[in-house]
Formats: structure tokens, sequence, C-alpha cells
């Protein structure tokens, strides 16, 4: 239970790493979540996701009032399967999901894949709109991002008021003409702000990001003077550049043609949502693109980040199930390189390169991408705008949330607080402090959104310790008082010579003696025998796994 005239603020994820977003915040007898998002691994370990462990709001059972979405990216709404799908096996019931209509829909799909929508109640509410969640009173403000229909939210607590951003550019020129409500924030600024929470994403770029119109006109004139077929890679969910697309094939006479599952799902949405008005005969299937002329398609493809069975991917390796390119195309990577992902792009772009493919993600200066986050001016304008008593960055690594504090210290807010996963803060009408922690963390996940599986982490260190090393596996078979060793080596040596020493080791330790199969004692022996005169020969110690059979 929280003390009276406090409220307990809790990051499960998204404060120390860029993604998998969730805030939980605490007053009296009601508690409401702030996005449930996932993130992505960097290696290949047989992870699909992550999201953030659930056992603190599973605690909360009745006071649980629901989750509040900022907008519809990944990051903050692909946690929302598995908060329900947890809810559910503690015998919760419905969970009240509220959000703008962009966001719901988005988050209505991943629902249904995962089959529980009968779990939760969508609740819309317009971008603007003032609605109550148990005792919190919030306010939805339109911010600018790359997706529509984002929202920063000020939050009336008995502590005091609290805005928290989501993500946000001061955009003076966005694709759908949707501004950051500065009027606004600073009349919720005069009235007073107990505390800030702040999108840190781009606190390490200095001056001010770029508008999404001069991504439209460079886009527009790199097509426009394309000889030939033109493949542009996007972030899929970036509505507002799908609608410069658009406007950039009707302008240059093409055709377009939508490359990737995630592409065609986002732009179904806007279309069913009346968020993009391209006209019927604009969008060409892919089955036909390869029949138009060259000079005539256009084509938007996801897969930036060079996933292996991604559009983008598939076209650079040249087996794509629709269309080749050509000596002379021409791919413009609308979208930047997200960390950890560089060495898979910069090995798609090569791949491109050497069909005779041009690939550009700038023209002679002329700027192909936007951030959908603020760079540090803007960041210092929000601050400026609401001027809080306190004051948290959020969304960033550690030296995301240390910079973005520094810069509201510089603007003269004098408590700014970097926090981490799982420290609780809590806020009362004296200031903000860190008061303890909480359960949180992450829980890696594969498998498909209907059956997930979690990989432990346990299991995670085995797959790391098993793809750096290999493993050894020693048999030892004994019947009629004959012994023989088999060994079996995965990911440690193709050297017949390694195998057969490997043997030697068991069967010196063995020495042809009858065994107790059960024995632990000799099994030991065996492994630690063999892992030694392996590691002698390979540079490095393999787990070894040894069986004894034929008793």
């Amino acid at each position: 239970m929280v003390e009276q005239g406090a409220v307990h603020i809790v990051s499960l994820g998204g404060l120390g790493e860029i993604g998998r977003n969730c805030m939980l915040l605490e007053q009296a007898d009601d508690a409401v979540m702030i996005d449930c998002g996932v993130s992505f691994p960097f290696d290949d370990n047989g992870v699909d996701l992550v999201h953030p462990r659930f056992d603190v709001v599973l605690r909360l059972q009745e006071r649980f009032r629901g989750v509040v979405l900022t907008h519809g990216h990944e990051d903050h709404i692909g946690g929302l399967p598995f908060l329900l799908r947890r809810w559910q096996q503690a015998g919760g019931g419905i969970v009240d999901i509220t959000g703008p209509r962009h966001a719901l829909a988005l988050a209505r799909r991943r629902i249904a894949e995962a089959e529980l929508l009968g779990a939760a109640q969508l609740n819309e509410v317009a971008v603007g709109e003032r609605y109550t969640l148990g005792s919190f009173g919030i306010e939805s403000l339109p911010v600018t991002h790359s997706i529509p229909q984002a929202t920063a939210l000020c939050i009336d607590t008995v502590a005091g008021r609290i805005i928290h951003t989501g993500d946000f550019k001061l955009d003076p020129c966005p694709g759908d003409g949707a501004v950051t409500d500065e009027t606004r924030l600073s009349a919720i600024g005069d009235a007073g702000v107990a505390l800030l929470m702040s999108d840190s994403t781009n606190v390490l770029s200095e001056g001010h990001s770029v508008s999404e119109k001069v991504v439209a006109e460079g886009l527009q004139a790199a097509i426009a003077s394309a000889p030939h077929r033109v493949v542009v890679g996007v972030f899929a969910s970036n509505v507002h550049r799908l609608r410069a697309l658009g406007a950039a094939a009707q302008a240059a006479g093409r055709r377009l043609c939508l490359l990737g599952r995630s592409v065609r799902t986002h732009a179904d949405l806007a279309r069913e949502l009346g968020m993009l008005s391209w006209p019927s005969d604009l969008v060409v299937h892919p089955d036909r693109a390869a029949e138009l002329p060259r000079a005539e398609l256009l084509c938007i493809a996801s897969g930036t980040q060079g996933q292996p069975r991604s559009a983008l991917r598939r076209l650079a390796s040249g087996t794509h199930n629709a269309l080749r390119l050509a000596e002379g195309d021409l791919v413009l990577l609308s979208s930047r390189v997200i960390p950890g992902n560089e060495r898979a792009t910069y090995a798609m772009i090569d791949d491109l390169l050497a069909l005779g493919v041009a690939v550009q993600s700038r023209l002679d200066g002329v700027r192909l991408h936007a951030s959908g986050h603020a760079h540090r001016d803007e960041q210092r304008r929000m601050i400026e705008l609401t001027r809080p008593q306190s004051f948290v960055p959020i969304h960033g690594t550690r030296q995301h949330l240390e910079r973005h504090a520094s810069l509201a210290r510089q603007v003269g807010v004098e408590h700014a607080l970097v926090a981490l996963d799982g420290q609780r803060m809590c806020l009362t009408s004296q200031g903000l402090a860190i008061d303890g922690t909480v359960d949180a963390g992450k829980v890696a996940v594969a498998g498909s959104a209907t059956a997930p599986v979690e990989v432990s982490v346990e299991l995670l260190r085995q797959r790391r310790q098993l793809a750096r090393s290999g493993l050894v596996v020693v048999a030892v078979h004994q019947s009629g008082g004959e012994q023989n060793v088999e060994v079996t080596m995965q990911g440690v040596s193709d050297d017949e010579e390694v195998v057969r020493q490997a043997r030697q080791a068991a069967f010196a330790v063995l020495g042809g003696a009858a065994f107790d199969g059960e024995s632990d004692a000799v099994k030991e022996q065996v492994r630690v025998a063999v892992r030694r005169r392996v590691a002698s020969l390979v540079g490095h110690k393999p787990p070894v796994q040894v069986v004894m059979l034929g008793l």
C-alpha cells in the first residue's frame, strides 16, 4: 500500500536500455501502467523478443486499473499479449487498455494474434481528451513522432501533476500536420508540474531533428531523377513516410508496390483508419511488379536492418519470389542503422551493390530519413515549456539518462533524478526520491504469439557457452566386461586426431575395469580428463558431458 499523498513510480523497462518501455504508477488504491513494450535481442540465441517481468503488477490484483498507451510502436505495445496471458494465469479479470485509435488498432492485432482478445477491454480516447482511471486524471496531449497519433500524458496525482512525454519531437511540418501542442504544454507548465518524465533517445544528438517535410522533399527529388526501378527501404510503421512515398510515386508517374508483410500490414491499417488516401489504381500487387517497365515502378520494402527473411534482404540475395533487381536500379534507405544491426545491414548493402544496384541513404546531402525523437534543443524546449519541479529522463541507456538529467539541470531544474529499471521512485509534495526496489527484469521469449516459450537465464547462459565453445559428448558403453567409448563433438573440432585423443583420455581413466554406471566420481574423472586433453589441442575448454550405458 502506498502512503497517503505519495505516488510510487517504477520502470519495468526502458530505463537503462532502448526499448521495452513500461512504467508503473501507483497511489492509494490504484495503479496504472504506461505502455507495455518489447525489445529485440542483438544476438541470435534462439530468442525472438524480450518483454518485462510482470511480477509486481500481478501482486496488485484488483488495484490495477489498466494500461495507457502513448502510441503504437512495438517497444510500447508489443508486451501486451504477455501481460494479458500472465494476468489470466494469475486468475485476474479483463484488463482495460486505453489509448488513441491508431495505437489501439495495432494493439488489437497483436492481442488477436495471441488469441487473447477476450482478456482485454480496448478503450479509445481521442488525442486531446481527458479521462480518469481510478483516482488518476489523465489528459492525452498530441506530440509529433514517426507514427500517427502519438501522445504525451498529463497525469493528475495526489502528489501533483506528472507529464510523461512518450516518444516525441518538435517538428513544425510533420507528415500528418499534427504538431506537438506546445501551447497546452506551456499552459500546464504555468499551472505547475511536479514531475516531467521525458524521452531521452536522441539526447546525444545536438541541435534540432530534421522535419518530415524535408525528408518527403528529398525522397520525391531522388525518385523523380531515377532512370530505372526504385526501392525505398522504410520502417513500416512510419505512415507519414508511406504517405510521402505515395505522393512521390504519383508525381513521378510510377506505380507503387509494397514488399514485406509489415509494410502491407501498416499500410492496410492506415488506409482502414483513413490515414492513407492512396488512389485505388496506385498500388500494384507484388505478383505484377515484374511486368511493369522499370521506370514506372516504385517499391516500398521492409527489412532495412538486414533481417534474414525480410523483403530487402531477399531482394539483395536475389531470392525474392516476386521481383529481381537489375543493374541500374536504385535502393534508397529511408532509415537508420539501429545499434547492433550494423553487420547485417552492411552485408545486405554489399549484396545489393554486387547486383549493380545503387544504394543511397543520402543523395548529395539530401536527407532521406529523419528520426522521430527529439534532439537536445527540442528536449531543452520541452523542459522550458513545462518548468517541472523534478525531472526523470526515460527511454534510454544509462549514458542517455545521465546526459538528459545534466541538460535538465542546465535549464534550471534543481532535482533531476536518474533511475534504472526496478528502482522505485516516490513522489510527494516534498519532492522525488528513490526509496527502494521492486522485482523487475527481462523475460526472453521464443516461438509463436499463440504458444510463446520463455527462455530462462540459465538456458541462455548454456546457449551462449555452446556458441562460444561447442560441446563434447562422451558415451561409455559396457557389456560383458568390455568397454567402448564413443566421442561426439559439436562445434569443437572436425579433426579426427582430437576425437582419437579424447577417447584415449577416457580409456586412461577407465582402465578397462568394471564400473558402476551411476558412479558420479568415475563420470567426473572422465569428464575432467577429456576436457583437459581437448583443451590442450583446440585452445579452449568446451563443456563435456559423460554418459555411461550398458550395465
